[in-house]
């Protein structure tokens, strides 16, 4: 039911934007009682953090352990590819810019915000450590303090996408992952 709900909000999000979408739209969009929606959620604010954490949990779940695989993908075909499946599979990227900015002035989003980042960079410190051992010879040591050094930069680069691609559009969407690969392949040799 959590998730029946949540879709309905993230289509009237994507449809009318955060603030633009109500309780109403989503209740009607879920096609449930309003007492049905409200035993889940007590408020647009606490259904809007739930879906878009259950977004970017999906996302970085992309992110498999490397940690014990035989092979490790270089990070100019691990990133773009992820990227592309948040662009390109999940219909709500440019809602993450909305949940981004609500988390800007509502500790309650910002929480959230800081959870799913610290999250994130640690699934990238750790496949990026796995491919810096493994994939370059570097020592465990040395692998994982590149991966440290790299990872924020690495998200940075993979929100910016998002935030390009929400700004401009599909049409921009290979030009960002060509742009994000080749920086990698520098990154990664």
């Amino acid at each position: 039911m959590r998730t029946r709900i949540q879709d309905a909000a993230l289509t009237c999000f994507s449809r009318k934007g955060f603030a633009g979408a109500s309780m109403a739209d989503i209740i009607k969009e879920a096609d449930l009682s309003a007492g049905a929606v409200y035993v889940y959620y007590s408020s647009k604010a606490e259904l809007t953090l739930d879906a878009g954490r259950r977004i970017m949990e999906q996302r970085a779940a992309e992110l498999q352990d490397f940690g014990s695989a035989d092979e490790v993908p270089p990070p100019q075909q691990v990133f773009p590819n992820l990227l592309n499946m948040i662009l390109r599979d999940t219909p709500f990227a440019p809602l993450l810019l909305q949940v981004w900015a609500e988390a800007s002035h509502s500790p309650a989003f910002a929480k959230v915000a800081a959870k799913i980042y610290t999250d994130l960079i640690d699934r990238f410190t750790a496949y990026l450590s796995a491919y810096f051992h493994r994939g370059a010879g570097l020592s465990a040591d040395a692998a994982e303090a590149k991966a440290e050094q790299i990872a924020p930069a690495v998200l940075a680069l993979m929100q910016g996408a998002i935030v390009q691609h929400a700004i401009f559009g599909e049409d921009s969407r290979e030009r960002i992952a060509s742009a994000i690969e080749a920086l990698l392949t520098e990154i990664a040799d």
